[in-house]
């Protein structure tokens, strides 16, 4: 139930005022329509009264509606109905001798105070309790949803992250087994190219350790990562291994996936290069509007109708759906003379 500490005094009485404005207003209209004259102390004085008296008065409903409930549930529902149903016949009272006393006190025209003007409309004024009471239980209800609207976005958010981690962390070891694999076959015949492999190998893992939270880097930083790869893959593919970029500059800013590319760029060595001896990769990447356009392309052998995805574009495009829902394109196809070309269009974000 709605606490009395989150009712604030400025806001009853904000609303107050606002209703005295009214009443206020409403009075002066009701006498010009008439041609009746109206004097200011009732005009003014009556609403002014009714207003404070109903500010002190609030809190007391608010703590009447959280001692008994009505919303916590039908067991004792009717007998605090009835609670209720017996205070605002009293605080209807209480209100009326008060505003009476007061008015008559202030010398306000037609003032009778008597026990016939107080129980006399205490049924046109009980109402205004039930109101105040609707009004507490509202409040209740926004705060509730409002509570739980932001609990649904944390735990959702929570669970996107969750999910996002576990891809990022399935893509880490698919490539350190491939490239202890490409090492096992290095050792015994070429020692000294699988002891630079084995360095490349180290320096590549620690940059990725250093960023195990990072979701998004710019693409600048993720180009670093991009060539850190290819130096390991170039010590195993020598000469026959060549790597071009053409990177617009207004596209290096941008916020992409972190190792994004390397899935990307190690599909292409592994099922376009290595099957052939080697060949070359080249990435675009440049700015349309507002999207990030990538492209890599490999001239190795093109891409089969029935191919299936393998870990890396399946990890890469599970994580694109997870972070811009269906604001992406990743398309497969084949180059224009040979090869295979990986397209990406992402939102263009920055820090």
């Amino acid at each position: 139930m709605l606490l009395l500490h989150r009712l604030t005094w400025f806001r009853v009485a904000l609303a107050w005022g606002v209703f005295t404005l009214f009443m206020i207003l409403l009075v002066y209209g009701q006498a010009l329509t008439s041609g009746l004259s109206v004097h200011w102390r009732t005009a003014v004085l009556g609403p002014l009264v009714y207003g404070i008296i109903g500010t002190l008065l609030t809190p007391v409903v608010f703590e009447l509606a959280t001692r008994f409930n009505l919303t916590a549930g039908r067991r004792r529902w009717l007998a605090y109905l009835l609670v209720h149903a017996v205070a605002s016949v009293l605080i209807t009272v209480l209100y009326r001798a008060t505003y009476l006393a007061l008015l008559y006190l202030m010398a306000v025209p037609g003032v009778r105070l008597s026990w016939a003007a107080i129980l006399g409309s205490v049924n046109v004024w009980i109402p205004i309790y039930w109101m105040v009471l609707f009004v507490a239980y509202a409040l209740d209800f926004y705060h509730k949803w409002q509570h739980r609207s932001l609990e649904a976005a944390r735990l959702e958010t929570q669970l996107v992250q969750a999910q996002l981690h576990a891809l990022k962390q399935q893509l880490n070891p698919h490539f350190l087994f491939n490239t202890l694999n490409a090492l096992s076959t290095l050792i015994e015949d070429e020692p000294r190219a699988a002891q630079r492999m084995t360095a490349k190998l180290g320096e590549f893992l620690r940059l990725v350790l250093d960023h195990t939270e990072a979701q998004q880097v710019p693409l600048a930083e993720e180009l670093h990562f991009v060539q850190l790869y290819l130096d390991i893959e170039q010590v195993r593919f020598s000469d026959r291994l060549t790597f071009t970029h053409h990177v617009a500059p207004a596209a290096l800013p941008a916020l992409v996936p972190h190792l994004l590319l390397q899935p990307l760029i190690e599909n292409a060595v592994q099922h376009g290069l290595a099957a052939v001896g080697g060949g070359s990769i080249q990435l675009q990447a440049h700015r349309q509007d507002n999207q990030l356009v990538l492209e890599v392309h490999n001239s190795g052998s093109s891409p089969h109708a029935d191919s299936v995805r393998g870990v890396g574009l399946a990890n890469t495009e599970q994580r694109l759906r997870t972070l811009y829902g269906s604001r992406y394109v990743l398309t497969l196809r084949s180059g224009a003379e040979q090869g295979t070309v990986v397209r990406l269009e992402l939102p263009f974000q920055t820090n």
